[in-house]
């Protein structure tokens, strides 16, 4: 598999890549849980904010990283030699070495006779500050002047007056030079609808490695470039001018920038100087919150606090396979969810079409990860999370930055997407599943623009009520605004979505199993399943499409006509991935149809070139009765790309039903595809889909990351709860053991760590073998699923080993 961007370098999934500057589009997440959330490019492009009206860089998008001069920057004047940027300037060499959680650019300009290493982090402590640390080596034999210079354009607004009052939000700059730098605190927050006293400041301060003072600052965009210059040639720097603390130029009201000026120095050869920025958001004193970062010492004490902490996450939950680069890419993919709860689905450079917070689908998705992590702390956050769900079974759409906090719509647009009721009771029956606690359905929860309070099983019940209230001419529940394919929004009065009908069945039988176990009121429990039985029956027999070619696979939909989207047509056969997922997934299909649906996705869906699932055929004309997603180009985005996620909960599905094979080929064709940098050109993790070219699109922030380590742990290593006991079922394949023949995974059950370590010495195969002995720290044990009560009684230790003998069926 060629892997030409980036390889790792150690166990803690430490990568390094060569040249990354070359490749477009190419960013790294730099964030903290107090709320900074930074962008960074092997050109130190990227920005620097804390949400959508507080941005200290201007904001950018994926396709502003390598056309636009506001970024980070580093300039070194080298007398004799000329001017050079560390951003943008010519190098022979460039590095990126990169880990939990930090960047650092590695870059070597054999002319000028210099070595720069930059490294960025967002420290894991309470301040909302980005820490640069940038080291100068001379590597000529020479001795060299030289006099660096640190600029960082100051935007200090909110991103909707990138081109809505641009130049008068400027005009409520006040600008302050400091010993360090530059402060700059708006006096508004600019907005016609209410303009609002603005306590918070921009700054950015910086000095040298051993606590020096800069020598001065250039405050203004305007100084630092000069009339004739620009960011990309500043006359402040081409010219060496000094700085000027009382310039005749006005400062007030004018578009700032962080220029820090550093004493210019004499450097030996094989000798190094290194200098420290700070910038950052805060209503407190800039000047305090960078005398803790003031020293090369401040900086690496901050810098091991903030690895070990990242990594710390990383191993909530890792595995130990044949393939180490799994292993470790998989420890990028655990730490995903965390990215995404607290950037939402926006604030990196490819998702631009979000101003801030997560969707409702995306609250109950990454829920998936906390569950498995921490079910114990899940609880208070689920019952609040409830407490979106309107009396009538709908939902807000946008969750809040507080706990419980939730919006009706996204941009005043009002919208039902209809797959929305499914997600929470699946959350909800994980979280039963791992902790026992059944109380949890009993528990009471406000309702969304209501003052009604009712328990979180009767919010549950209303939410699978609703879809019923909405039936199509087919049977099948209407699609109202999409379905989880938001591309699907143009056929809201007709349009069904009998894959999510599906869905919704295969919950009315979890749902009324789960009432079973907890002996609750029969009479609703047969109706659960009198309606379960009614949807999946009729799909069974009614949306079963074959076509001329001898094959066969499920229908998906219907379009704002009523008519059949899937099957036979003048353009070609048209196949949905999402329309096959979800009748695997609920228990729909029949076992023979898990077959044919398996043979048919080979046939139709797959790419024998890039060698992964497509969400759809190409239907090879615009669908305005069905969506928006077939005016993209075909391959692109909703339209036949490569969708992680839908591929996720493909393999989840097969994994689920017991077809092992086929689920790993799913996974593994996803990991091929990252691991293909070449094609892929992204940092390790999973990003939420693939183009035509294969290239990773909207990478870090996908509800992919929660599926996959979700299928990963309950499914192919088949570790999960059942009524609060522990279940070990794996469903791994002979591939994954490699030589040793053993393999693992660290997770936590009830309140404890555990290692569960499968041994396979005849290298037997899914569906050749059964577990044989099982011992928790030696205790040899019988019978699955383990007691809660014994496996507590018997798992004492830090992190409890249970090891699993592999032998034949």
């Amino acid at each position: 598999m060629p892997n030409t961007l980036w390889r790792f370098i150690d166990d803690d999934a430490t990568f390094v890549a060569g040249n990354p500057d070359k490749v477009s589009r190419l960013y790294f997440p730099l964030v903290n849980e107090f709320g900074m959330m930074s962008s960074i490019t092997p050109k130190l492009h990227g920005d620097i904010k804390t949400g959508q009206h507080s941005f200290l860089t201007a904001p950018v998008t994926a396709e502003d990283l390598n056309n636009t001069l506001y970024n980070r920057n580093f300039w070194l004047y080298v007398e004799g030699r000329g001017a050079w940027s560390v951003a943008f300037g010519e190098v022979d060499e460039t590095l990126v070495e990169a880990g939990f959680l930090w960047h650092k650019v590695i870059k070597i300009n054999k002319k000028l006779g210099v070595k720069v290493e930059v490294l960025n982090f967002v420290p894991a402590e309470n301040e909302a500050v980005e820490l640069m640390l940038a080291e100068v080596t001379n590597i000529s034999k020479k001795k060299l002047r030289i006099t660096p210079t640190l600029a960082i354009p100051i935007y200090g607004r909110s991103a909707d007056n990138l081109r809505d009052h641009r130049h008068v939000t400027s005009l409520l700059n006040r600008i302050r030079l400091t010993e360090y730098g530059v402060v700059v605190t708006p006096t508004m927050s600019f907005d016609e609808r209410g303009h609002k006293v603005n306590n918070l400041s921009y700054f950015v301060l910086g000095c040298q490695g051993n606590s020096d003072l800069p020598k001065g600052a250039f405050p203004t965009i305007l100084e630092f470039s000069g009339e004739a210059g620009n960011l990309e040639r500043p006359e402040a720097v081409l010219k060496n001018i000094s700085p000027d603390k009382k310039s005749n130029i006005a400062r007030q009201g004018k578009e700032a920038i962080g220029a820090i000026r550093f004493r210019t120095l004499s450097l030996g050869s094989g000798k190094s100087m290194s200098y420290i920025a700070v910038m950052g958001i805060s209503e407190d004193s800039p000047e305090k919150i960078f005398k803790k970062f003031d020293s090369v010492e401040k900086i690496n004490k901050a810098l091991s606090v903030n690895k070990k902490f990242w990594v710390e996450k990383s191993k909530k939950v890792y595995f130990s396979t044949g393939d180490k680069d799994f292993d470790r890419w998989m420890k990028w993919v655990g730490v995903q969810p965390v990215f995404r709860k607290i950037f939402g689905c926006s604030f990196l450079p490819d998702f631009d079409y979000g101003r801030g917070g997560r969707g409702w689908r995306d609250l109950w998705q990454d829920s998936l990860t906390l569950l498995l992590i921490n079910p114990e702390e899940a609880r208070d956050c689920l019952i609040n999370s409830f407490g979106g769900v309107r009396v009538d079974g709908s939902n807000a759409t946008i969750i809040g930055k507080k706990q419980g906090e939730f919006i009706a719509d996204r941009n005043n647009i009002s919208r039902t997407w209809m797959d929305h009721g499914v997600w929470p009771f699946m959350a909800l029956n994980l979280y039963i599943n791992q902790s026992g606690d059944e109380d949890i359905l009993f528990e009471k929860a406000r309702f969304f623009e209501s003052d009604k309070v009712d328990t979180v099983l009767e919010h549950i019940l209303l939410q699978h009520k609703r879809p019923f209230t909405k039936i199509g001419k087919h049977g099948n529940f209407l699609l109202e605004g999409a379905d989880w394919n938001d591309g699907l929004d143009m056929a809201k009065e007709n349009g069904e979505s009998a894959a999510f009908t599906a869905a919704y069945a295969g919950n009315l039988f979890d749902l009324a199993n789960l009432l079973e176990k907890i002996n609750y009121k029969r009479e609703i429990i047969d109706e659960l399943r009198q309606k379960a039985n009614g949807l999946a029956g009729r799909m069974r027999k009614d949306e079963w499409v074959k076509i001329n070619s001898g094959y066969s696979f499920f229908n998906g939909y219907y379009d704002n006509l009523s008519q059949r989207v899937e099957g036979d047509h003048k353009n070609g056969v048209r196949m949905t991935l999402a329309g096959q997922v979800f009748p695997i997934m609920s228990g729909v299909a029949s076992q023979d149809q898990i077959n044919e649906i398996y043979r048919s996705a080979k046939k139709y869906l797959w790419d024998p070139e890039l060698k992964g699932f497509r969400l759809n055929t190409d239907f090879k004309e615009v669908q305005p009765n069905l969506g928006r997603a077939f005016g993209f180009a075909y391959g692109e985005k909703e339209n036949g790309a490569f969708f992680s996620h839908m591929n996720v909960m493909f393999a989840y599905a097969f994994y689920k039903r017991g077809f092992a094979k086929e689920g790993f080929e799913v996974i593994n064709s996803i990991y091929d595809m990252c691991l293909n940098t070449s094609a892929a050109r992204i940092y390790p993790g999973i990003p939420e889909y693939f183009n035509a070219d294969g290239r990773g699109m909207y990478d870090y922030l996908t509800g992919s990351a929660s599926w996959l380590l979700f299928t990963m742990l309950t499914q192919v290593f088949g570790v999960r709860g059942e009524m609060g006991d522990l279940v070990i079922e794996p469903k791994l394949v002979k591939r994954q053991f490699g030589k040793s023949g053993k393999v693992s995974v660290n997770t936590g059950f009830a309140g404890k760590r555990i290692s569960v370590n499968y041994y396979n010495p005849d290298e037997l195969d899914y569906g050749e073998y059964k577990i044989g002995n099982i011992s928790i720290n030696g205790n040899s044990i019988t019978g699955i699923p383990i007691k809660r009560e014994l496996f507590i009684k018997l798992a004492s230790r830090p992190t409890n080993s249970i090891d699993v003998n592999i032998v034949q069926a």
